[in-house]
């Protein structure tokens, strides 16, 4: 079957163009004039920001003329990635959709169904001329996939309505009422090294097996970060034997939770029995503890080179007091939205060089004094061991609305349509709604999206019938905001 055979027809028609023009983050310079070409086709008002956003009007139809305004809002960059074997270039050349049963797929490439079908749905919105509907102001932002770039800079000042429909949502039948603000923290801890003696050897201490994930989505399902659960481990040996650090290593990216960890310690050859007998209680308690969530978990020694040098005793000391006193992983469970992690924060990036102890984290909050309380305790426990710590990017959260009369609209017409209740939802990951919503003082927002799987990948797929159900209901929800 052909996409434009494929209902609701003038979205897949939209999509389908989209999917022609490169539009990658950093690219979507041609796409931004696909859409002014569209609104000033139809005598629409519209404009580009200096930044590459863009945003079109549409009047209220008859009846709606003085309602008060909707903003529908996506983002008009994808992440390009493509099978190893794929030769297409996507700096130049559009996307080759695919369908494939229940599915659009691409061929060998990211579909860009994130947040491509965002505004296939705008474009078709405003190009319909027999529905009913407020007016509206669809706001298309830029480079949303490399940072909320085109989010933090906008403009808000022409824009004038208060309630927002963000469709960069990826399950349908949910509501996504709040996401988590977030800070990058990298600290560094001076540290003091000593040279080896000939008579010492070393060992490799060695964490793997764990999980790992995402920072935001996987932090409350109790995967084990493999930086601390080393920490650990050094701990209960350091309580048996006597042993310095030379050197530790893991992870590399903040928003991702380790799943390996290394560390060499030297030791005086009669240590080396208390080491092993101390790290296999270790061990074994260990795995037996986590045998549900991190099954393939392992904590392991091995012999390795003498290494020059090594910390002294106090900054072996520091640097394992340190791992173990962080703020990692949940700090706080939201009172409103069962079940959902509140604030959290993720040692992502461990580093022993240049003299010091080098710690990069990315902590989230879905409220903002969530993320000022955590970033005064890191404050506090860096300043104690003199290190230096630095917090960027970053971004607000966008904070749960107790009283949302939108919210309240989009469950009523959805039981409407459906008979039961739409899941209400709040995600601990980053959307432009805590960007917009700090912009746009006393929004009210919604997030909602169809079905789709394996986004930011070449895996990725969009259902075709949620598409169409989605459709329908965007409409009922927009006929029903007078």
């Amino acid at each position: 079957m052909d996409i434009h055979e494929l209902e609701p027809q003038k979205v897949f028609h939209f999509f389908s163009e989209i999917a022609r023009i490169p539009h990658g983050s950093g690219n979507t310079a041609a796409l931004a004039e696909y859409c002014l070409n569209f609104a000033r086709e139809r005598e629409l008002e519209a404009y580009r920001d200096d930044y590459g956003n863009v945003v079109i009007f549409k009047a209220g139809t008859r009846g709606y003329e003085q309602s008060e305004a909707i903003i529908v809002q996506g983002h008009l960059d994808m992440v390009c990635e493509k099978h190893p074997d794929c030769s297409k270039d996507m700096e130049r050349e559009g996307i080759e959709v695919v369908v494939d049963g229940e599915y659009l797929r691409a061929n060998g490439t990211t579909l860009g169904g994130d947040d491509g079908i965002a505004v296939a749905y705008i474009l078709a919105l405003l190009d319909e001329k027999e529905i009913s509907h407020p007016p509206i102001e669809a706001l298309l932002t830029a480079d949303e996939e490399t940072g909320l770039q085109g989010a933090y800079a906008l403009d808000v000042s022409k824009l004038t309505g208060k309630r927002m429909i963000n469709i960069d949502s990826e399950e349908e039948g949910v509501l996504t009422v709040s996401c988590a603000g977030g800070v990058r923290i990298n600290s560094t801890v001076p540290l003091a090294y000593e040279k080896t003696t000939a008579s010492m050897c070393a060992k490799k201490i060695t964490v793997g097996g764990l999980l790992g994930g995402h920072s935001g989505v996987d932090i409350g399902k109790n995967r084990k970060n493999a930086a601390i659960i080393l920490a650990e481990a050094l701990y209960e040996i350091g309580s048996h034997a006597g042993f310095r650090m030379a050197e530790m290593a893991s992870g590399g990216r903040t928003n991702v939770i380790p799943s390996t960890a290394e560390a060499v310690i030297c030791m005086e050859p009669s240590e080396t029995s208390k080491v092993d007998k101390a790290l296999a209680e270790f061990n074994a308690w260990f795995k037996a503890a986590c045998a549900d969530t991190e099954p393939d978990a392992q904590v392991i020694a091995a012999d390795t080179q003498l290494p020059e040098e090594c910390l002294d005793t106090a900054s072996t000391d520091i640097v394992i007091s340190t791992l173990l006193l962080v703020p990692n992983g949940i700090s706080s469970i939201s009172p409103d939205i069962p079940f959902l992690v509140q604030t959290s924060s993720n040692l992502g990036s461990v580093m022993i060089q240049e003299g010091n102890l080098e710690l990069g984290f990315l902590m989230r909050s879905n409220t903002d004094y969530g993320k000022e309380e955590t970033l005064r305790r890191f404050s506090c426990l860096f300043a104690q061991r003199n290190g230096k710590m630095l917090a960027e990017d970053d971004y607000p959260a966008w904070e749960y609305r107790r009283t949302s009369p939108l919210r309240d609209t989009m469950v009523q017409v959805y039981e409407e349509m459906y008979g039961e209740k739409p899941q209400i939802c709040a995600i601990h990951a980053g959307l432009e709604c805590g960007i917009l919503a700090e912009k746009i003082q006393g929004a009210d927002m919604i997030s909602i999206g169809p079905n789709m799987k394996n986004v930011h990948t070449p895996e990725e797929r969009l259902e075709i019938a949620s598409v169409k159900r989605c459709w329908e209901y965007l409409l009922r929800v927009l006929a029903s905001l007078k």
